[in-house]
């Protein structure tokens, strides 16, 4: 069995030395010996005569402790390298960023400073961050995360989807958010400028059953007069020697990410605003303000809630307008359906039987089912060897529909750089997305999208901004995979409603033996 460790974190010190040092010898002398102690904020205050005697040796700290940089220019003073230093006997300086791994296989990430595009004693940029990231998974290609990351400032949006968040949290920084999500700390300390927060774990990148979740958890200042929590006790594996399934215990107040899209982007600078990064202490700081605030507002203003008037939509099956006689088989929540003008006659629809816009916005028991669906497609269209591309764009359409369109599995290898050369030939790229990632946390309710799934389980992503090829992906099989470009246009495709219904009595013939709905 891996070795265990017995951790203490505090929040800002800010000189306190003798409260701290008093309730680690209180905590040690109840619970027995800790491996070390991390402190989150700043350890210093700008007069502290209090250090010396420590700094001198003639008084004593109890255990190692590792500590952050000054985010204060007046701290510096404290710190013979900034690069990292022994500050006494059992107090070590750790740097400007970088991991920490002590003899047991413990991996911590810290990051000093504050945001910033320039580069100080008291602050970080992107560029800090990213070679952070790197560090963090280079040498490792089954990353699975780091045990613990410690910053002096928040990531921004934590709060977002806790339940009971703090009051009034700090702004937080982006840079921090994309570290969160890249490294996935199965803990992150940070120090809190007013009362401790603790949030509930968020899942990384999506299902608890295949990722762990981060617990994010800051201190409020040591010594403070509320009496808010500034210590915390903490016993852990490395994250290197567990096993799988205790890694991914859930837990039963766990929430989705609750960073932006942007920070699912491999690269730090990629599709975000310029107004992220801005200097608190520039001349022109308000122009950098303004901008940001722009964006914020952009991005958090709540769109206007449209009421769709479900009998009035062509898909929600509720709806008079829906064509029924395609209908192929009706689930729970999701129904399948053959395509109206279909570029084969076994090219299908999965739509959600209620009125939902995209699979970003629609309830986890859809997706649930959504998936069976897929898997009992993919089945069906192994027999005959083919294999399915599904398909959904959020982007000039109301109701979600995932186009299902099976091809020859002579084609399976081939399909992603089809798929590619076709986005670059007409001015765009796609991403991957990371496994298992959620679409409300790459593209949050309301963003237009497209969004292609391979028979191998890899996903390519795109957020449409305008001008998007409405036909993009049944243009690009019917192009290349079957040689006919006039299919592109499904209204070319058009069959008379006689033909349309033996099409549906062959699909649920062959569809029947895979049909999960049958036994519901």
């Amino acid at each position: 069995m891996a070795e265990r460790q017995k951790i203490l974190v505090a929040g800002n010190v800010n000189g306190n030395f003798k409260t701290l040092f008093n309730r680690i010898n209180s905590i040690v002398k109840k619970n027995g010996p800790f491996d070390f102690m991390l402190c989150v904020g700043d350890f210093f205050s700008a007069s502290d005569d209090s250090w010396e005697p420590y700094r001198t040796g003639h008084l004593k700290v109890p255990l190692p402790i590792y500590i952050l940089g000054p985010t204060n220019a007046n701290l510096v003073k404290y710190y013979s390298d900034l690069n990292g230093c022994e500050l006494c006997p059992n107090v070590s300086y750790l740097g400007k960023q970088g991991i920490f791994r002590n003899s047991a296989g413990l991996r911590i990430a810290y990051l000093s400073g504050a945001e910033s595009v320039d580069k100080s004693d008291v602050t970080f940029t992107a560029k800090d961050v990213t070679t952070l990231r790197d560090n963090c998974i280079k040498g490792q290609p089954s990353y699975l995360g780091t045990d613990i990351l410690i910053t002096s400032c928040w990531p921004e949006d934590i709060t977002n989807l806790d339940p009971s968040p703090v009051e009034d949290p700090p702004k937080g920084s982006f840079c921090v958010s994309w570290l969160d999500v890249q490294i996935k700390p199965r803990y992150h300390f940070s120090p809190s400028p007013h009362k401790y927060y603790e949030r509930p774990p968020y899942k990384n990148v999506g299902s608890p059953h295949e990722q762990h979740c981060t617990r994010f958890i800051a201190l409020a200042d040591v010594g403070n007069t509320g009496k808010d929590k500034w210590i915390y006790a903490l016993s852990i594996e490395p994250i290197d020697m567990m096993l799988k399934k205790d890694l991914l215990t859930a837990t039963t107040d766990s929430t989705n990410c609750p960073f932006k899209e942007q920070c699912f982007s491999q690269n730090l600078s990629a599709d975000r605003p310029e107004q992220f990064f801005y200097n608190m202490n520039s001349s022109q700081d308000d122009g950098y303000q303004r901008k940001k605030r722009k964006y914020d507002d952009s991005f958090d203003k709540k769109r206007p809630k449209i009421n769709f008037d479900q009998s009035k939509c062509w898909f929600c099956l509720s709806s008079p307008d829906v064509e029924k006689h395609l209908i192929i088989s009706i689930g729970e929540e999701v129904y399948l359906a053959l395509a109206k003008g279909g570029l084969t006659p076994d090219h299908a629809l999965l739509l959600p039987v209620a009125h939902h816009q995209s699979t970003s916005d629609m309830p986890a028991s859809i997706q649930k089912e959504l998936n069976l669906f897929k898997q009992a497609l993919t089945k069906m269209y192994e027999g005959q060897n083919k294999v399915p591309v599904f398909f959904e764009r959020n982007y000039k359409t109301s109701h979600l529909q995932v186009q299902v369109i099976p091809v020859p599995s002579k084609f399976e290898d081939r399909l992603e750089n089809i798929i590619q050369d076709n986005a670059e030939s007409l001015g765009f790229t796609l991403d991957e997305l990371p496994p298992h990632a959620e679409m409300r946390q790459v593209a949050p309710p309301g963003t237009p999208y497209f969004l292609l799934e391979l028979p191998s389980g890899a996903r390519l992503y795109h957020r449409i901004k305008k001008n998007f090829p409405i036909q993009f992906g049944r243009e690009a099989i019917a192009s290349e995979i079957f040689d006919a470009p006039e299919k592109a246009d499904w209204k070319q495709c058009v069959v008379s409603k006689e033909e349309e219904i033996e099409y549906v009595k062959k699909f649920r013939q062959l569809f029947e033996p895979f049909d999960f709905t049958l036994t519901q």
